[in-house]
């Protein structure tokens, strides 16, 4: 999805910058009320953020994919088995609760897709050296170029939440929009398995505010100067216009950005073809790993 989303808040104190906190371990599968999921496997971690309405049930067949590594997912704040956002809880707040989290549980990877973009590129801003990669698929950013078409799409929504109240009919309205499940509606098996996910999600974000506390202010894309280590850009070569501005423009801007491109898919490239673009994603971390093994210590810097 695009970055610019209807959305309420619900807790938490807006935290300042700097490092990322120190995060107190809690139950297993729960990161402060945001339900975790742990994949098999060995290695350096790596977090993975899903896109609006979607949570971390996408992501586990396409772990086999990556083998070598430790996989962990979050459910974002209104999405999967996680809780609203809280009273006052904004998108710095998350981003510094993720990222301790992360650290904490020994990841140095992050991989986002559409909306989990706008998260992963906060977090970024925000600790610019915690992690050894980033992987940004169908990106976005808080007040980046925005597709009038979706926007219709997204207030459509709203409107049919609203008046009817039917998880049902929005599921259903929101997955005709062709800009952003087009390539997916073309393979039966992908559009079968994203539309379970998608078809559990409760639509309460639309009864308020809901995400726009993650969405404002509008990012600061060019501070991206700052993150010393590869970043990767994907997207499909039928990506929606506006995702592909938010691309050339995350991937210009920060000094290990390389924008890759992948052929016959849409705006769900990872979900589309995960084994063409986990190919990519694959040799990137290895990129990363390498980049880690020369690393100076110097950090990024800004003009």
């Amino acid at each position: 999805m695009t970055g610019e989303r209807p959305g309420a808040s619900e807790g938490g104190e807006r935290r300042a910058g700097g490092p990322a906190p120190e995060a107190v371990p809690g139950p297993s599968g729960d990161w402060d009320g945001l339900a975790v999921t742990g994949g098999r496997g060995d290695g350096p971690g790596v977090l993975w953020l899903h896109g609006y309405t979607m949570s971390s049930e996408i992501w586990p067949p396409l772990w086999e994919h990556l083998p070598g590594y430790r996989h962990l997912a979050v459910d974002l704040p209104w999405h999967g088995r996680s809780r609203p956002l809280r009273a006052r809880e904004d998108r710095a707040a998350l981003a510094d609760l993720l990222a301790g989290h992360a650290l904490r549980a020994g990841v140095r990877h992050v991989v986002a897709l559409s909306f989990g973009t706008v998260v992963a590129l906060e977090m970024a801003l925000r600790h610019p050296d915690a992690f050894d990669s980033w992987t940004l698929a169908a990106p976005s950013y808080a007040g980046g170029p925005q597709e009038p078409a979706v926007e219709r799409h997204y207030l459509d929504l709203t409107l049919l939440h609203r008046r009817t109240g039917s998880p049902e009919l929005t599921t259903a309205l929101w997955m005709s929009c062709r800009p952003i499940f087009g390539g997916v509606a073309v393979r039966p098996a992908a559009r079968s398995a994203l539309a379970a996910v998608i078809g559990g999600h409760a639509w309460d974000e639309l009864d308020g505010t809901g995400m726009r506390p993650l969405l404002e202010p509008r990012q600061p894309v060019t501070r991206l100067c700052a993150v010393p280590v590869p970043l990767l850009v994907l997207v499909g070569d039928g990506e929606i216009p506006a995702h592909h501005a938010c691309a050339r423009t995350i991937a210009a801007a920060a000094p290990g950005g390389v924008l890759r491109v992948l052929p016959g898919t849409g705006h769900l490239a990872l979900l589309e073809e995960p084994r063409a673009a986990l190919e990519v994603v694959a040799a990137h971390l290895d990129r990363a790993s390498s980049h880690r093994s020369q690393d100076t210590g110097q950090a990024g810097r800004c003009p």
